[in-house]
């Protein structure tokens, strides 16, 4: 039996309060700690979930001579308890007021060092480190100070530097939940490395060294120094950072740092999905005598490998929420709430923004990395049941429950619609708009299709011939048009070739294994792909369509929406048993993997970035 939800036709579109998961090795750090950030989604548990995590910042401090920048390493730290904690207090409470200070100045021979954190809770606070203060303790050539907190687990971004610097070091580091987290930080050092560090939940670190960069968006990244110990450098002396694109076949887009966070960048992919790499090169530099980087065997530059994966969104609507995930990642990266209720589409623009359609009257919009308030777009907006965006982010919401309308809405998306289109509107159930921007509507109350061209006044044309209640379309590379008819007899898919008019009639129809099918899509070769719910199975053809399908099986149940990556493997959203099943080329091979945790009645998928393959897979 068919699925009815909410909304029985289903349409869709593809397209771091101180603390670290980072486990950086703090002064003596080794093993198996690192300096670079690792994504709480693969440690443990998901960012912002709540859950605290023990952290310790150890700080070295050089003696006066060695300051700023000196020969001296921080040590490894004692075996046992090591220093005492800064100001003798092993868990301050979380989200101490901003600007607090102590209420003395620093005992003589030492310095104060300002603390700005951002993530799931906010730490600001300025700390007396070095001889005679409160948590510190001698050590050879240096003083070795820690500060002990309990944090939300999450990511966190943020800078540290003595204070009354013009300049700070940007950090970045993640809390995983009932760990102890590590992180330290020197005063001095000889860097003997150079890296770059995602400073998101967005991007990671991969098991090859590279940074993956999960979805479109600006990431921010950080270039950093370490030491031996694999401490962060974040001495008093000015530093300069470079970020440059020295190879790979990926555009990347590099955002210069202001000039009071120096080694923050933020760099950005083309938006549009895709299997090729970048390779950045990122160097630091320093002034004074002594610095990190003029010493004996100092390494202050290096290059690492940048690849984009994409983000899958997971509208739920049982759940009212929407769960974002990368390929090869079993719990979900983040859960968007705020502002969603009964999602029914999905879309991602090109700058990594994610629209969901709420079937009670309102569209919201979420930027990266998707944990603020949202914008939400409710003018003109009524049971919306699909959404489209054109080359110029105009937004475009398809309006049912007796409302026929298309609206259009104009970046930022804070006014009234820009374009209302009613002219043969009859109950819209998809919609898209092709490589010209000509609009499409599916209208399944009249069986039609109707074309609009900008600025989208009235209809430009109806297709109308060998439709029969369709449910969802789609275009392949070439401009050809497929519409699923849900009431013809047998059920059946019919492709349209260009230019439409009102006489065009269907070029092709397929019958063969199409069972009560869900949302249709195509790959970039013309594969067309239809879920069919009432064989819980999702049927693969090759152009031109006149041959049996093949029929990809297992794990399904009511599929009734479908994505398919860059790397070409195929999502399909699975209503009958609260699943995504994830089939990787050529996938009628048996076998798949399987996303549950977090999804509850799934009814559309999104990709961030939209694969390369023209307009497939739109709603």
């Amino acid at each position: 039996m068919m699925v009815l939800p909410a909304r029985r036709r289903f349409a869709w579109s593809l397209s771091v309060a101180l603390a670290a998961c980072i486990t950086v090795g703090c002064s003596g750090g080794g093993g198996s700690e690192s300096g670079i950030m690792m994504p709480a989604a693969n440690s443990g548990g998901p960012a912002g979930s709540g859950l605290a995590g023990n952290t310790v910042v150890r700080i070295f401090v050089p003696t006066p001579q060695q300051n700023a920048f000196g020969r001296v390493q921080a040590p490894p730290t004692p075996a046992g308890n090591g220093p005492p904690v800064l100001g003798g207090i092993a868990g301050p409470p979380v989200g101490l007021a901003p600007g607090a200070a102590p209420a003395s100045p620093p005992p003589p021979g030492s310095q104060m060092l300002a603390i700005n954190v951002n993530g799931p809770t906010a730490i600001s606070q300025t700390l007396a480190v070095g001889p005679n203060a409160g948590g510190c303790s001698p050590a050879t050539g240096g003083t070795n100070c820690q500060l002990a907190l309990a944090l939300p687990a999450g990511t966190y971004v943020g800078t540290i530097g003595v204070a009354n610097t013009a300049v700070s070091t940007a950090i970045a580091f993640t809390v995983i939940p009932n760990g102890q987290n590590v992180f330290g930080v020197t005063l001095s050092g000889v860097a003997t490395q150079v890296a770059l560090v995602p400073a998101s939940s967005l991007s990671a670190q991969n098991a090859q060294g590279g940074i993956d960069l999960y979805g479109s968006g600006r990431h921010p990244m950080l270039v950093e120094a370490f030491d031996a110990n694999q401490n962060v450098i974040v001495g008093n002396a000015p530093g300069t950072f470079t970020l440059t694109q020295a190879g790979g076949a990926l555009a990347v887009g590099i955002t210069q740092p202001a000039s009071t966070t120096p080694n923050l960048f933020y760099v950005s992919s083309n938006g549009v999905g895709n299997t090729n790499s970048a390779f950045l090169r990122a160097t630091a530099a320093y002034l004074g005598p002594g610095n990190p980087c003029s010493q004996p065997n100092a390494v202050c530059s290096s290059t690492v490998r940048v690849d984009v994966r994409q983000l899958l969104g997971v509208a739920n609507s049982n759940a009212n929420d929407v769960t974002l995930y990368v390929n090869g990642q079993g719990l979900p990266l983040a859960t968007v709430q705020n502002g969603v209720s009964n999602p029914q589409a999905l879309i991602f623009d090109s700058a990594g923004d994610l629209f969901v359609a709420n079937l009670p009257g309102s569209v919201t919009e979420y930027a990266p990395p998707y944990n603020i308030a949202p914008t939400t777009i409710a003018n003109g907006v009524n049971h919306p049941q699909a959404l489209a965006i054109d080359s110029r982010g105009n937004l475009f919401v398809a309006n049912g429950s007796g409302s026929n309308t298309v609206t259009m809405y104009s970046p930022p998306y804070n006014g009234p619609p820009v374009q209302t289109i009613s002219a043969g509107i009859n109950d819209p159930v998809a919609i898209t708009l092709d490589s010209g921007s000509n609009l499409f509507v599916v209208n399944e109350a009249s069986s039609t299709v109707t074309q609009y061209a900008p600025p989208y006044a009235a209809v430009q044309t109806t297709i109308s011939k060998g439709i029969n209640a369709p449910n969802s379309l789609a275009f392949d590379v070439r401009g050809n048009l497929f519409v699923a008819n849900l009431n013809s007899t047998p059920n059946s898919v019919v492709e349209f070739s260009p230019p439409f008019t009102g006489g065009s009639a269907p070029v092709a129809t397929i019958t063969d294994g199409v069972n009560e099918q869900g949302a249709i899509g195509l790959n970039g070769s013309a594969n067309l792909f239809v879920p069919n719910q009432g064989a819980n199975t999702v049927t693969e053809y090759v152009a031109p369509y006149a041959n049996p399908p093949s029929t990809i099986v297992g794990g399904q149940s009511q599929p009734v929406a479908l994505a398919i990556d860059s790397l070409g493997d195929l999502y399909v959203a699975n209503y009958g048993n609260n699943t995504v099943t994830v089939y990787a080329p050529p996938y009628a091979s048996g076998s798949w993997t399987t996303l549950g945790s977090g999804i509850s009645l799934p009814v559309a998928l999104a990709l961030s970035p939209a694969t390369n393959a023209s307009t497939v897979l739109i709603p």
